[in-house]
């Protein structure tokens, strides 16, 4: 009977140090997998997002220009236009 129960609680001491191991070590990947993503997201919110907003600001600017360019080139034909009429012989 005490054999038995010696084994019992050896079997339960061996059980219990290798649960602690592996929680050490599933608490090393768990520490190790935040860490990652917290560097992760610093970098998305420091580079990715910042680079998203300047290609918006170039995009509004180019459109600008371009509209700013029709505009000069609708002035442009309108002044040919009247050129024309004026200059037309009856």
């Amino acid at each position: 009977m005490q054999d038995t129960e010696l084994l019992d609680k050896i079997e339960q001491r061996v059980y219990k140090y290798q649960r602690k191991q592996s929680s050490i070590i599933n608490n090393f990947f768990t520490i190790i997998t935040i860490a990652i993503m917290s560097i992760v997201i610093i970098w998305y919110v420091n580079f990715i997002i910042p680079g998203l907003q300047d290609e918006k600001k170039q995009e509004q600017i180019k459109l600008e220009k371009q509209e700013l360019l029709m505009k000069k080139h609708n002035i442009r034909l309108e002044q040919i236009e009247l050129s024309k009429r004026l200059n037309a012989k009856p």
